[in-house]
């Protein structure tokens, strides 16, 4: 159930609001969260009848709510109501048990509230303002401003202090300041503060702080109190949010009249203003204002013309021209402010309901484990681990975007630990990779990226300079270098550094390279092309190659930080100046301090020689905030139909529509329980989109071709939402007739019409019709007469087959349990099934609905005209298992052993049936065994020999249990151990075994549920006879008519 809540945007930084935080939440005008009432009224608590009367309370059957008395005399109960002990009184918590939607008892717990035990009223109470608050608010909405999704508190982010001295005033002292910054919001106690300034007089561990922040109240804080950093953007108290920062409320236009424009004689007044016109709301604000007006309140306006207006008292009245008489033109400056909002913040918030919120969790900070590189994180809720979200999904944001469910991330729950891990570069059709020295690449969340550094300048590190000398021709013609300057900041002593010979008209140019050492020139080498005719009269000048810009410098971390880089100068003085970061590297932390390394210094400066340091100043963290709220279904993706045109698409999952109905009378607004994300936005409903159920979606602007989109339908919990398979009845190919209405016999009948098309639940597609009965009257409405297909026809150039599924037989696989089951076990193990079961669909089935009827036996006894048999539907059941023939016997004084083998020409071993291609069975596992053809009956025992299993009765057919495996030589045979009772008598003497030989048939069913909740028991002492009468396990869904 999805609950869109009432706009607080006219709140937003009113005139009577200037700059509020906290809004009414209310859905239709209704409170949602907590509700007051008369505790004396008999007309709100009915003693007679222990129930409360609230209208519209929102409750579901089995809630906690908070009940509060506060001054007043608590509402009297029977002491002897299961649960409450000793108390007279009503409880301060309490669990609902639903009879309307303005009727509800009250239960001790959550079970007595289920069981519908209610909680015996003696007395009504005494106060007009006891309230009923429910649980969990945080957890229950979806609130965005301006289209970005808010978080709520956070409250376990893992930065905490402790305070150094009692808390006075507005002052706190904490034991270390280095992990907060401004506007930071902390939480002493139940007191939520934002933190103004860091280092407040003249003392660095002095915090100023806003003091009953976000809706809570001040409280006393002693020396050594936790100080605990929390995160978020909003606070839910009973019906108010409280947010962290001010929502901007708008610009309000402002228009300043003088007192000396207001002429009293005609009750009129001149303002120089375009933005009025009749009936436009003013707010007066004047010290003085002219009489009889008052100051602060709202007047309308009646435009008598150009700049000349007047004052009318509603909106009515300054429509039809009744102004309000002047009797005074007031004193000074009186400023009107249009009261509509100018581009204002836009809210948007919906409450989500279900039966259940014990399952409601706002997750723990994950984000001081983000790396940019780190894919999979452990969940939490206050500090624990939890379970049972793993196909929720929820609410997951990173910088307060919206990440889309099994396309951004997924749950996996394992031994009671539930991790999200995000998809990153895991992208389909390409090869996952991720990079360390550029993060911003990889598509996960990064802290510690480094935004702001600032440096100490160091000394003696060497400028870039470029070397230079004289070209020497020698008697032969050729060239050596005499140096004049060896240069500076010189690097990479690997490279090849070039030295260019330019001009002297030789006969063979020359050209030399240089190596350097310690950021100087060490040696020129001319050895290989020192030309050939060069003069003494024409001597050629030399070019040096420069050293290379301190370029990318990495910034070496004592710590955690990687992959940051500075581009440097060495200026005046040898020192560093004009720093520019590079790559701002991860996993850095305010306040680090960075060095560089591979910037030759200058041996002069000796002793005096600074190294320059580099601080982080500040850093860019992904922020995390995830909460769940329910169960979300992840529909199909349709924005390959975008094309910034079509508006109207079909609900579909798994490629097949779905169709979403409420019940009747139910309160539920459809629009509202589907979440729609275009481009990562999420789209308001009644404003984006309109939906009144069914499969059809329509846009109230065409989506842009290329935008992307996930849609979302909220189930809250598995048991508030119900599947069915709907019956086709109006199919393509049906004809249709649209007869007379019998108010009006005029309008003649239509000719019959064939069907080509469904369109949605109401609507139908048929073929272009121009004959009779055509009218463009709407009244009055006129009947349809459809008649199915009898005949194979061709609609659209297309064969339509008469053949209907409403025909088809209704087959549902089955199977009988071979080992009995008790109320608490999760595995039960069926005589065969693995193909019946999972793999006859396409796609194949992995999870599936059963039921479970023992149906040769009943629970009402002897001599009673009805029959009552033990039966049990569970959800969510998965199946594993195979079956095959039985290649080789082998046995000992206790024990057989079976060689399992899977036949070549199984169905088992194509892909499209799971590609068998041995037995996955295991110990413990039971198996049944038929067609044998050896053995005369045996007794079967369990794993350890100490209790039976089954008796066969003809050769071996019946139930075992595997003891043990191993496998067979190299190839896919495996040999199966199991225990029998002695004496046996089973001779497998001259028995030979492997592929060819055939001993008889096993299978093997194992199902895996939650607990069964129900015994069911089984005959396997009468071999497959006794098994013959067994409790039945059945799937819920038949199977499906066509199979690709």
């Amino acid at each position: 159930m999805t609950f869109q809540l009432g706009s607080v945007n006219k709140q937003f930084n009113t005139a009577s609001e200037s700059f509020s935080s906290s809004f009414r939440l209310t859905h239709k005008g209704d409170q949602l969260f907590s509700h007051e009432f008369d505790a004396g009224s008999s007309s709100d608590v009915l003693i007679g009848k222990d129930t409360f009367v609230v209208e519209n309370h929102f409750y579901t059957s089995g809630e906690e709510l908070t009940y509060e008395a506060f001054d007043g005399r608590p509402i009297g109960i029977d002491h002897n109501s299961p649960g409450v002990g000793a108390a007279t009184t009503l409880p301060s918590s309490v669990f609902v048990i639903k009879l309307d939607e303005n009727k509800f008892k009250l239960a001790a717990t959550r079970d007595l509230a289920i069981s519908g035990s209610p909680i015996g009223l003696t007395t009504v109470g005494v106060g007009t303002t006891q309230s009923f608050t429910t649980q969990k608010l945080d957890t229950k909405c979806i609130i965005t401003i301006d289209n970005v999704i808010q978080s709520p508190l956070l409250t376990n982010t893992n930065v905490s202090t402790t305070l150094t001295s009692t808390m006075f005033n507005r002052e706190a002292r904490f034991a270390d300041v280095h992990k907060f910054k401004q506007y930071d919001i902390i939480k002493m106690g139940n007191e939520i503060m934002r933190i103004q300034v860091i280092g407040f007089g003249t003392m660095s561990d002095n915090v100023l702080v806003d003091r009953a922040w976000m809706g809570t109240q001040e409280e006393a804080h002693l020396v050594n109190d936790p100080v605990n950093l929390v995160r978020g953007d909003y606070n839910i108290r009973k019906n108010k949010i409280h947010f962290a920062d001010t929502p901007f409320g708008g610009t309000r236009q402002k228009v300043g009249i003088q007192s000396g424009a207001v002429n009293v004689s005609a009750s009129r007044f001149t303002a120089l203003t375009e933005i009025f016109s009749t009936g436009t709301q003013v707010k007066l604000r004047s010290r003085t204002p002219p009489a009889p007006l008052v100051g602060n309140n709202d007047y309308f306006i009646i435009k008598n013309g150009n700049n000349d207006f007047s004052f009318a008292r509603t909106k009515p009245e300054a429509l039809t021209g009744v102004g309000i008489t002047l009797t005074s033109a007031g004193i000074g400056t009186h400023n009107l402010l249009v009261a509509d909002v100018v581009d204002g913040s836009e809210f948007q918030g919906r409450a989500f309901m279900r039966s259940d919120y014990r399952g409601n969790f706002v997750l723990d900070d994950i984000s001081s484990g983000f790396t940019g590189v780190g894919k999979t994180f452990t969940l939490t809720s206050n500090g624990s681990n939890i379970t049972g979200i793993n196909t929720d999904f929820g609410v997951i944001l990173i910088n307060n975007t919206f990440q889309k469910p099994d396309i951004d991330y997924n749950y996996e729950e394992n031994s009671g630990i539930t991790s999200i891990t995000f998809s990153g570069n895991d992208i389909s059709g390409q090869t996952e990779t991720y990079s360390t020295s550029d993060v911003n690449a990889n598509r996960l969340p990064r802290k510690g990226i480094i935004s702001g550094i600032g440096n100490s300048q160091g000394f003696g590190y060497q400028q870039l300079q470029t070397g230079f000398g004289t070209a020497v021709v020698s008697g032969f013609g050729t060239i050596t270098v005499a140096m004049g300057f060896t240069g500076g900041g010189y690097r990479s002593a690997g490279t090849q550094f070039k030295v260019r010979v330019i001009g002297g008209n030789p006969t063979t140019a020359a050209a030399g390279t240089f190596s350097v050492q310690d950021g100087r020139i060490k040696k020129v080498f001319m050895d290989g092309t020192p030309g050939v005719g060069y003069t003494h009269t024409n001597v050629p000048l030399l070019e040096f190659d420069s050293p290379y810009a301190y370029d990318d410098i990495k910034l070496i971390s004592g710590s955690t930080g990687i992959g940051a880089s500075v581009s440097i100068t060495i200026g005046v003085g040898d020192s560093v100046s004009e720093p520019v970061l590079t790559n701002v590297g991860y996993g850095f932390t305010v306040g680090e301090e960075l060095t560089i390394a591979g910037i030759p210094t200058n041996f002069s400066a000796g002793t005096n020689f600074q190294p320059a340091t580099f601080t982080v100043t500040s850093t860019s963290d992904d922020k995390f905030s995830g909460w769940v709220l329910g169960k979300f279904q992840i529909l199909d993706d349709f924005s390959s139909e975008f094309n910034s045109s079509k508006t109207q698409f079909t609900l579909r999952e798994n490629g097949e529509n779905i169709s979403i109905e409420k019940t009747a009378g139910s309160p539920i607004s459809l629009d509202d329980v589907l979440l729609i994300f275009i481009n990562d936005v999420l789209q308001k409903p009644g404003k984006a989109y309109k939906f009144d159920g069914g499969s059809q979606l329509k846009f109230t602007e065409a989506p842009p071709t290329g935008a992307t989109l996930q849609v979302l339908f909220y189930r809250g919990t598995d048991a508030d939402i119900i599947n069915a398979e709907a019956v086709e009845t109006i199919l393509k190919g049906d004809t249709i007739t649209i007869d007379s209405p019998s108010k009006d016999r005029s309008i003649l009948k239509q000719d019959p019409r064939t069907i080509r098309e469904v369109v949605f639940r109401d609507t139908l597609q048929t073929t272009i019709y121009k004959g009779q009965g055509i009218t463009a009257a709407k009244e009055p409405l006129r009947p349809v007469t459809w008649r199915k297909q009898e005949d194979d026809k061709i609609v659209d150039g297309v064969k339509v087959s008469k053949a209907r599924g409403l025909y088809a037989g209704r087959i549902l696989p089955a199977t009988r349990i071979i080992a009995g089951v008790s109320t608490t076990d999760t595995v039960m193990y069926g005589q065969s099934g693995i193909i019946g079961f999972t793999k006859t669909e396409d796609p194949n089935t992995t999870e599936f609905s059963i039921k479970v009827v023992d149906a040769d036996k009943n629970n009402t006894g002897f001599g009673t005209t009805g029959f009552d048999y033990p039966y049990k539907s569970i959800n969510e059941v998965t199946l594993e298992g195979d079956q095959g023939v039985i290649v080789g016997v082998g046995s000992t004084a206790k024990g057989l052993q079976f060689e399992f083998s899977i036949p070549t020409n199984s169905v088992l071993r194509d892909n499209a049936f799971g590609g068998f291609t041995e037995t996955g069975i295991g110990t413990g596992d039971f198996f049944l065994v038929s067609r044998s053809n050896i053995g005369d009956g045996v007794t079967a025992m369990s794993t350890d020999g100490s209790g039976t299993v089954g008796v066969t009765t003809i050769c071996v057919d019946g139930v075992f249990q595997v003891s043990n495996i191993e496998r067979v030589g190299a190839g896919s045979t495996i040999r199966v151990f199991t225990e029998i009772a002695s004496d046996h008598g089973v001779n497998v003497t001259g028995l030979s075994s492997g592929a060819g030989n055939f001993y008889g048939a096993y299978s093997y069913a194992k199902f895996t549920t939650g607990a069964v909740g129900m015994a069911f028991t089984v005959n396997p002492m009468n071999g497959l006879t006794g098994l013959s009468t067994a409790p039945q396990i059945q799937r819920a869904t038949k199977l499906s008519l066509d199979y690709t």
